[in-house]
């Protein structure tokens, strides 16, 4: 009597990039005679060579015999698949504000969610940031849009959060016109 072979499969993860690796595992079929894995002993052993720095993709998920045994099988392995998705970054348009009939100052955004240490060094291209205000806009708060522009990243996608630019009050200044008289008379206007 020979004995069965049974199959050991890396299961399926998956996760973004920057994390850590999910917790690896596999699952064992084609047990015979309705017997379970109480037929067999110890662990498989599960690995993958992606690290929180690998690129989006997908990468093997291997298994191996580890601590497996078994009186009445023989093992199969089987790859599994690992896939690494992109981590998403918040770009941030940042508040901004000026005086009435002045021209919209520079428009700016702060990008955050970086994972590994990274920058935005790491990306291309820029957010398209923009408003309706106009040097005619009277004093309010004026949505700043946020959107995707030129920018991308192979390990990274984008939410975008608007901004506001508040348009404040101009100063004016009232000053008294020079005025004379003679003495005794009475003020004039």
């Amino acid at each position: 009597v020979a004995k069965a072979t049974i199959t050991v499969k890396a299961d399926a993860k998956s996760r973004v990039y920057g994390a850590a690796n999910p917790t690896l595992t596999a699952t064992i079929t084609g047990y015979v005679n309705s017997e379970t894995s109480t037929a067999i002993s110890g662990a498989a052993a599960v690995a993958t060579a992606a690290t929180t720095t690998s690129t989006v993709g997908d990468y093997a998920i291997t298994a191996a015999a580890g601590t497996l045994s078994a009186t009445n099988y023989d093992f199969s392995f089987t790859v599994g698949t690992l896939t690494v998705s992109k981590a998403a970054l918040t770009v941030t348009a940042e508040a901004k504000s000026r005086t009435y009939g002045d021209a919209n100052p520079t428009l700016t955004a702060t990008i955050t969610g970086f994972k590994n240490g990274e920058t935005s060094a790491v990306l291309t291209g820029t957010p398209a940031l923009s408003t309706t205000a106009t040097t005619a806009s009277s004093v309010a708060s004026y949505a700043i849009t946020a959107a995707l522009g030129t920018l991308a990243s192979g390990n990274y996608s984008f939410g975008l959060v608007e901004g506001v630019l508040a348009v404040t009050k101009a100063p004016l200044t009232v000053t008294a016109d020079h005025q004379s008289r003679v003495y005794g008379a009475a003020d004039p206007t």
